[in-house]
């Protein structure tokens, strides 16, 4: 069984409406350790006759064997086999990576072989040794002569132990004393053992094959094995073998296992090199998805901080209170709405789970004390306020419940007050002060508690007894609202639905709105995590651009390394094997994108911090940031990928 068998084969390309023939009904049979030159001038068919041999290309009619199987009923990834282990390609541009030295360029069919680094290292430095390279091993191509560098690339060819060398016009581009010596290794290999596959058009070069097979328009008109006379009778003699190859049986041949695929080591690596060399590009590129990364972390951290902020005021408030106000579903709230009066306050004591209630009445008027005047809120209320709303004494005492009783002239302060009206707040207790038209005794100063869950200052008030207020300010008996604070949070759901009924009960309607601090709690959280929520969606635009600049990159280096796509082919390479590589190479970038990304962002919150602005260090950010990093490596780095998997290697390799 011959090595390598075609026939009848024929190629034909439609460019602009126009059928091309490169090779018509070409049937050739080449055995084991043949030495054979295949020659013609331009537009004869040699380079599509050897894109076939090579498994770059198909034949568009008749059948191509390898070892007796049929090309064509093979995969790509056993196609991959074929040219990873059967054939070794030997380029007239020598088609080496100027990023690799000697060693790394003879070693690259090896990686989708599955060898090892160290033994493909060691395999390809023994190669570069015979073939006179030892102390050019670390060189790279543009280091290295034009004999040099196609040296290297017969190295490569045989990495894998190649059965066929294919060797396109190798002596092209050589001067004559480096012609030569090629050829002089070519004969060494063929001495070897490996069968050699010559395409040129001169002569000259093609007598050092045993064997000359000349091509004419597509058509095989000479062939020293068979000593073909004429044109004619050789394709007499073409068909005649087609015809008894048909009449036989197929012979049983082995499948043809394809490789694993390359290791994600020797993927990142790759990886790393491509990056690597336009490390400004790829720092441009960085820089995008490290500012949105940046910018989500820092968004929402900026944001959770803000949250916790209010939940932590609203705690100091309590979570165990419950707001009774007048008005119903249908009712406007506001306190001209008299539903709630003293004797309300005094029924919901009753109510199991009730610790403290707090009736209030407000009303807006200007304090005065010797020359300085403040405009606020005064509220009457009792004792029971001081509990419920956690209050704590910086100086003096509370009113009590015979102040209450006795309608007493007195007051109690927020910090904001005492500091407004007198010089100096620590002698405020025993002052009079003067609210409409009369004079008020000032018998404690409430501790600071700084601002409210809805940013509003809670040191700015005036509490005077209930009673006090409705004879002197108010002037009416209703309430503007009731604070009730229950004995614990477990209990203050079951509490408020007790009041509920009871108030309902007592006005013969549904004429108040109740309401916890857990509900408040609630909607301030739903409200902060929307904030939340589209901070980081602001954040996460630049995130997305940062990802069409990463397609856009990937979609550049695609372009731009179409050569080394169509030689990474040529030498064994799977699709996947390729969109592995850009895919990872992709999510190289978005990964250290996004772990600088996520010290950056850290390092603009701590300067945030450091303004008093509240943030938060939670895991969540830096992890969404990164996740959302990674997926868009995932899907903006695919379709560059994806393109680079389906690159024609002939088309690739004729790239300049």
């Amino acid at each position: 069984m011959s090595l390598i068998q075609l026939n009848g084969v024929s190629r034909r390309y439609k460019t602009e409406g126009f059928e091309v023939t490169a090779l018509d009904n070409v049937s050739l049979s080449i055995d084991k350790g043949e030495f054979v030159a295949i020659m013609g001038q331009s537009g004869s068919g040699k380079s599509t006759l050897m894109n076939i041999l090579g498994c770059l290309d198909t034949p568009s009619e008749g059948v191509y064997r390898i070892h007796g199987q049929s090309v064509s009923s093979l995969n790509p990834d056993q196609l991959s086999a074929l040219r990873l282990k059967t054939f070794g390609f030997v380029f007239q541009r020598y088609q080496l990576l100027s990023s690799l030295n000697a060693t790394e360029n003879v070693a690259l069919p090896a990686i989708y072989s599955g060898t090892s680094s160290e033994d493909r290292t060691q395999k390809a430095q023994q190669l570069l040794d015979k073939l006179g390279l030892s102390s050019r091993k670390e060189h790279k191509p543009g280091e290295l002569s034009g004999g040099q560098q196609q040296r290297v690339s017969v190295a490569r060819a045989l990495i894998n132990g190649a059965e066929v060398i294919l060797a396109d016009e190798p002596t092209g581009a050589l001067d004559s004393a480096s012609g030569e010596q090629l050829l002089a290794l070519l004969r060494e290999l063929h001495a070897e053992g490996v069968t050699i596959i010559l395409i040129t058009h001169d002569s000259a070069v093609a007598e050092h094959a045993d064997r000359q097979i000349h091509l004419l328009d597509g058509k095989i008109v000479t062939d020293t094995k068979t000593a073909a006379p004429s044109t004619s009778e050789s394709v007499e003699k073409n068909a005649a073998s087609v015809q008894h190859v048909h009449s036989q049986e197929p012979t049983p041949v082995p499948a043809i296992k394809p490789f694993p695929s390359i290791s994600l080591f020797s993927a990142l690596s790759m990886a790393f090199t491509a990056l690597r060399m336009n490390w400004f590009r790829t720092l441009l590129t960085l820089l995008g998805i490290i500012i949105g990364v940046a910018a989500v972390v820092t968004m929402m951290a900026i944001g959770e901080g803000g949250k916790q902020q209010v939940l932590e005021r609203i705690e100091t408030i309590g979570t165990n209170l419950i707001s009774i106000r007048p008005g119903g579903r249908n009712m406007r709230s506001s306190g001209d709405i008299a539903s709630l009066t003293l004797a309300d306050a005094t029924a919901l004591k009753s109510v199991p789970g009730v610790a403290y209630v707090a009736p209030e009445r407000s009303a807006r008027a200007t304090i005065r004390y010797s020359e300085n005047d403040f405009s606020g809120r005064i509220t009457g209320t009792t004792p029971d306020y001081f509990h419920a709303k956690d209050w704590e004494m910086a100086q003096g005492v509370f009113f009590s419940d015979e102040d209450v009783t006795n309608y007493a002239p007195v007051v109690v302060i927020g910090d904001t007050v005492a500091e407004t009206l007198f010089e100096d707040k620590y002698r405020a207790v025993g002052e009079y002060i003067l609210m409409q038209n009369a004079f008020y005794q000032v018998v404690g100063v409430l501790h600071s508690k700084g601002a409210s869950a809805g940013g509003n200052d809670m040191d700015d008030e005036v509490l005077i007894p209930v009673t006090t207020g409705r004879l002197k300010v108010f002037g009416r008996d209703y309430l503007s609202s009731i604070t009730i604070k229950a004995e614990s949070t477990e209990v203050a759901t079951q509490v408020k639905d007790d009041v509920l009924a009871l108030l309902v009960e007592r006005h013969g309607q549904e004429d108040v709105m109740v309401r916890t601090t857990e509900s408040l709690v609630e909607a301030v959280t739903e409200t902060q995590d929307t904030l939340t929520w589209l901070l980081a969606s602001v954040a996460a635009i630049s995130l997305f651009v940062g990802g069409i600049g990463v397609m856009n990159i990937m979609l550049v280096n695609v372009s731009e390394r179409k050569r080394e796509i169509g030689l990474r082919i040529a030498t064994g390479a799977k699709p996947r094997d390729i969109l592995r590589q850009f895919n990872i190479e992709a999510w190289v970038v978005c990964i250290l994108g996004g772990i600088f990304g996520i010290l950056l962002g850290y390092f603009v919150v701590l300067i945030v911090a450091s303004f008093s602005v509240p943030v938060a260090y939670t895991l969540m950010p830096p992890v969404l940031a990164f996740v959302t990093s990674l997926a868009v490596g995932l899907i903006f780095g695919y379709a560059p990928a994806q393109k680079a998997s389906k690159l024609n290697p002939i088309d690739a390799l004729a790239e300049e």
